[in-house]
């Protein structure tokens, strides 16, 4: 069935993509222009993607090599499409006719009975009607004109001013006497035009003096600062180029402004450019224009200055904790008429002052309210940058709105700077609450390594326990999901088409979650603002059953969290011992108990074993930086490290060990072991398509008393749709383990080590629909020999062991939601024999290892031992996989 897809799919791109004739639009005489081509000599210091950017007509839209908006415009005759169109308006008439003539019969029946009331009014009914002045587009439309795109035809118009624009851009590069050629290659029989751009760029010239002109001391000594600390400075000599000197002014204006120079905006740079040396080097002088303030009769010339803060002034616009009627005691004696959009005015006043010679002295602010503060002063004052007495810097402005509006319990923040004499401002901020208490009910279906299933959840929000911005989260979630049995009976089509898709699990339980800012127990007043700690006690007990097993689990964490002042950092450690511990109780039936113990695998009973997780040492870090190459690229990188057991080994160290060889810590084993994973990501944007790429490194090894692997909650696991692609979930390695030679293999494989990379081509389709194409690597391993799948554990040659697979992939965009869809094949399977692993190669060594394990059934004289409870699997076997998100 899946071959049969695959081969519908690949006839219906084969006949999209060439259905027809992309010239076939093209009236007679006029040509598609196919390609514009640049020409820059070697050692001209420009871009050509920044040149092409410049020219006007640009050639159709291609995707993956093909010009497939062209060929769907193509496609959808426009004469067909009209009368589509025409269809569904003449429809739209006559529903509508139907429609008004119901709403009349309603009315009439309406004032009828109003009539019979004896009431002189009714309501009436209206009926929406059908939209006939813009309809809705028609499938054909839809295809030809939303996501079709018409053939570019060559204008000669259009190829003069994009060859005037690119000896603009030329002279902005520092080219002046660059001279633009164009030839022009006009194919009859074809209707093809090509253009060609040729560049000659001639003499760069050279900025050998950049220089400031002012009479203001205080902006030339941060100029003379801002060349040895600023970003973008531009040191002569160096070519002219426009872009670098706007990145210079750019950044020069945030360095006055950082440097307490308020005012100071980028419009008061200007830069004078002087060639008249008679050669090929330039001087540029940077002027500073003078600050004018005030407007008409008040205008007037004000010096930059260093500006010091005034006073900082927080509105807490509301009146929940105010104890009478607001409106008759403070608004109606003032005649104080409020509209629906108007701010709530403050009329109590609080001076928060705290210093006491240790801390920060400039920790002073004043609260207007009404009744009562509905957050404590000190957690509002903590987030502020902009102190009193001392300067002002332009950042602390973005710096502290974020940090307000971060604590989650404003619904709006506005801050306000005001101008004083003395060269001093004041700030005001504007703070409107949100709703401090919320109830939600969310049902949704889940998605977790190619397992559908469907749950919900009942949660209540606190955002400001104790008005002390303390965030207390409570639910209880539940749901059903489909996971396969651990010991498969069926080969890998039956598996996933029936095992997987049955709702056989089931699990529920409640949780809660307590942040608090700072770190507790220590005050916010003892700690530095550039912290910006959270405080997280968490804890959760879940209930799991599946057929072959219950499982509960109980976990308690105590976290501090670290974010660095853009939030693009985030560092998290776990307090010893306590900062998280981890129950796992697992009844298992009787056939599952006498399968494990007849498989004697030490591997899957360490992994389905009751446990207690103590962690010694918890950190987890996240970096995410969306600023490379001007937004077009974003990085991410993080890392989990978990050290479990240690201090639970010296406390036990004089205990006995129980019947299974484990001591026990409160008569229960406990794990031993260290892991750490690490994964990067990096996306990359271009228009309307994108390249991601994702590489994981994690590794663990399993200590004393924890048996030969880590627990199944650390385990590794390769396949899936968030993994290798073409790959069942959880089916990948470990290793070189030849699964399809072992009856007793299991669906799920785990393993202590991992190495994953993929990559990854999104192009839009529409603006619903999006493609992509892909590729992914990888495998697991274990630390320790496990007999039971021989060829698992990680060696030296562990780089030859890497499974690789690729597909294709559509994503529907619901701006909430994203729904994906991934046809993955196994393009190299390490667990195969040598010139049998790739795709492309025989199948034969791979059938011959079926006759060396079991050799030739005698009474079928097939060339495999095959039965009912094992079939041998067919390798490079696709694999499709719904899932929710994006893989990475």
């Amino acid at each position: 069935m899946r071959r049969i897809f695959s081969y519908i799919i690949l006839t219906l791109f084969i006949w999209f993509i060439s259905a027809c004739n992309i010239t076939r639009n093209v009236p007679d005489g006029y040509y598609l222009l196919v390609s514009n081509d640049i020409d820059v000599p070697n050692g001209t210091e420009v871009d050509k993607d920044e040149i092409e950017d410049v020219i006007r007509q640009r050639p159709n839209h291609r995707t993956i090599g093909f010009r497939l908006r062209l060929r769907a415009f193509n496609t959808i005759d426009s004469t067909k499409a009209q009368q589509d169109a025409q269809d569904r308006l003449q429809k739209n008439i006559k529903k509508n006719k139907r429609r008004l003539a119901r709403q009349e019969k309603i009315n009439k029946r309406r004032i009828k009975r109003a009539l019979k009331r004896g009431e002189d009014f009714y309501k009436p009914k209206e009926i929406e009607l059908k939209d006939t002045i813009d309809p809705r587009p028609t499938f054909r439309e839809r295809i030809k004109y939303e996501y079709g795109e018409a053939p570019v035809i060559y204008d000669s118009a259009s190829m003069i001013n994009s060859k005037e624009q690119i000896e603009l851009f030329m002279v902005k590069k520092g080219y002046f006497d660059a001279k633009v050629r164009t030839e022009v290659s006009l194919k009859s029989e074809k209707k093809h035009a090509d253009v060609d751009y040729i560049i000659t760029p001639k003499t760069a010239y050279i900025v050998d003096s950049l220089f400031l002109r002012t009479s203001n001391s205080i902006v030339e000594k941060t100029y003379r600062k801002y060349l040895e600390e600023g970003e973008n400075v531009l040191i002569p000599p160096f070519r002219f180029d426009s872009e670098g000197l706007g990145n210079m002014r750019k950044s020069l204006t945030d360095f006055m402004k950082n440097s307490s120079v308020y005012g100071f905006k980028e419009s008061y740079i200007s830069f004078e450019v002087d060639t008249l040396g008679g050669n090929d080097t330039i001087q540029v002088a940077i002027d500073i224009s003078k600050r004018i303030v005030g407007k008409d009769e008040n205008e007037r010339v004000k010096p930059f200055v260093n500006t010091r803060i005034n006073e900082v002034v927080f509105h807490l616009m509301d009146t929940l904790n105010y104890p009478g009627n607001f409106q008759k005691e403070q608004l109606d004696p003032r005649g104080i008429k409020l509209g629906p959009y108007e701010d709530i005015p403050t009329f109590d006043t609080l001076r928060y002052d705290w210093y006491d010679g240790k801390n920060e002295k400039y920790r002073t602010a004043t609260f207007l309210y009404n009744g009562k503060l509905t957050t404590k002063p000190e957690l509002i004052e903590f987030q502020n940058y902009l102190e009193e007495n001392n300067y002002y810097k332009g950042d602390y402005v973005s710096q502290s709105y974020n940090r307000l509006m971060n604590l989650n319990i404003f619904k709006t923040v506005r801050p306000e700077l005001i101008e004083n004499d003395y060269n001093t401002i004041d700030v005001h901020y504007y703070l409107t609450p949100l709703e401090q208490r919320t109830f939600s009910f969310e049902p949704k279906a889940t998605h977790s390594n190619s397992f559908l299933g469907v749950s919900t959840s009942l949660n209540y929000i606190n955002r400001n326990l104790y008005r002390s911005g303390n965030r207390l989260k409570i639910s209880f979630s539940g749901g059903f999901e489909s996971l396969p049995d651990v010991f498969s009976t069926s080969d890998e089509s039956k598996v996933i088409n029936d095992e997987t898709r049955s709702l056989n699990t089931i699990e529920f339980g409640p949780s809660f979650e307590l942040e608090l800012p700072g770190l507790y127990p220590i005050g916010l007043k003892r700690l530095s603002k550039n912290q910006n700690p959270v405080t997280t006690f968490s804890g959760a007990y879940s209930y799991q059953q599946r057929p072959e097993f219950k499982r509960q689990t109980i976990q308690v964490n105590y976290l501090w969290k670290f974010y660095d002042i853009a939030r693009s950092q985030l560092f998290t450690v776990g307090i010893p011992v306590i900062g998280g511990i981890q129950f796992v109780r697992i009844d298992k039936t009787e056939s599952f108990e006498e399968r494990l113990e007849e498989q004697n695998d030490l591997f899957l009973i360490n992994a389905y074993s009751n446990q207690a997780i103590y962690k010694d040492v918890a950190l987890n870090y996240s970096y995410n930086n969306p600023n490379l190459n001007e937004g077009k690229m974003i990085f991410n990188y993080g890392f989990s490290f978990d050290v479990a057991g240690m201090a639970m080994s010296l406390i036990t160290q004089n205990n006995e060990v129980n019947e299974n060889g484990y001591k026990e810590f409160l008569g229960q084993r406990y794990s031993q072991f260290v892991r750490l994973d690490n994964n990067f990501t990096l996306h990359q944007y271009l228009n309307e398509k994108s390249f991601h790429y994702r590489l994981q490194v994690g590794a663990g090894v399993p200590l004393e008393n924890n048996g030969p692997s880590l627990p199944f909650d650390y385990s590794f696991f390769g396949g899936g749709s968030n993994d290798n692609r073409g790959f069942r979930a959880r089916s990948l390695g470990p290793g070189v383990y030849k699964y399809y030679l072992d009856s007793n293999s299991t669906v799920t494989e785990m393993g202590d080590m991992r190495l994953g990379a993929s990559a990854e081509f999104r192009f839009k389709v529409s603006s619903l629909i999006e493609g992509a194409i892909f590729s992914d690597a990888g495998n697991v391993w274990t630390y320790n020999e496990d007999v039971n799948r021989s060829g698992g554990q990680i060696t030296t040659d562990f780089y030859k062991q890497m499974s690789v697979s690729g597909g294709l992939g559509v994503r529907l965009d619901f701006s909430f939601l994203i729904v994906r869809l991934d046809f993955g094949i196994p393009l190299r399977n390490p667990a195969l024999p040598d010139k049998a692993k790739w795709i492309f190669q025989s199948r034969d060594p791979y059938y011959q290892e079926a006759k060396d394990e079991w050799g030739i059934d005698p009474n079928t004289g097939d060339y495999y031992y095959k039965n009912d409870d094992f079939n041998f699997p067919k390798p490079f076997q696709p694999q499709i996989h719904i899932a929710i998100g994006y893989p990475f």
